[in-house]
């Protein structure tokens, strides 16, 4: 299969609301349009987790990660940069008292989102044809290990999701997670390394 044909085939499977299985920066992940509540709310069925655990939105341009977070200072901006693409980091952002998106305030933890900006190729064209934030998280049960490459991904996963990407599948994952960060006030706390 060619690399475009699964970027359209996936496009058209978050587009209907389904659940994808698909390489990303850093393990398989389990995803969807972060818009829709219904397909967020059967990855947490999938991965039989406890929907008050928040999950990592992925996106592929800071313009898209302005558009969800809100304005970064420079200081947010240059550790995006600096890290990104050396070990994919995430950072937890405090939203404004003013957003407006009900289904992503919802979704957010405490008022604050997870947010990837990712340099994936296959993640990165993703986001981009759909024109929107995708969901990631882990194709693990929740509390199981981390499947490091797909032949590992437990055939409960493989069975409930709605489409497997035919890309990358006999690569091991370089990392096993990203490095979770929070920045305020221009210091940075380390949440996962």
């Amino acid at each position: 299969m060619s690399f475009q044909i699964e970027i359209t085939k996936s496009i058209n499977f978050l587009k209907r609301g389904k659940i994808l299985l698909y390489p990303t920066d850093t393990v398989w992940g389990l995803g969807c349009d972060a818009f829709n509540i219904n397909a967020i709310n059967k990855i947490y069925k999938i991965k039989k987790r406890n929907s008050f655990k928040p999950m990592i939105f992925l996106v592929e341009s800071i313009n898209r990660l302005q558009n969800l977070v809100g304005k970064l200072s420079d200081f947010t901006k240059q550790i995006i940069l600096e890290n990104y693409k050396k070990k994919p980091i995430t950072i937890i952002y405090q939203f404004k008292k003013n957003y407006k998106n009900k289904t992503l305030y919802k979704l957010s933890y405490n008022k604050t989102l997870a947010v990837r900006l990712t340099y994936d190729i296959f993640c990165s064209n993703l986001i981009k044809k759909l024109n929107k934030p995708i969901i990631s998280t882990s194709a693990n049960i929740s509390g199981c290990i981390t499947p490091k490459s797909f032949s590992e991904i437990d055939p409960q996963i493989l069975k409930n999701v709605d489409y497997i990407v035919n890309f990358r599948r006999k690569e091991k994952s370089v990392y096993d997670s990203s490095k979770i960060i929070k920045i305020n006030s221009n210091k940075i706390k380390i949440l996962r390394f």
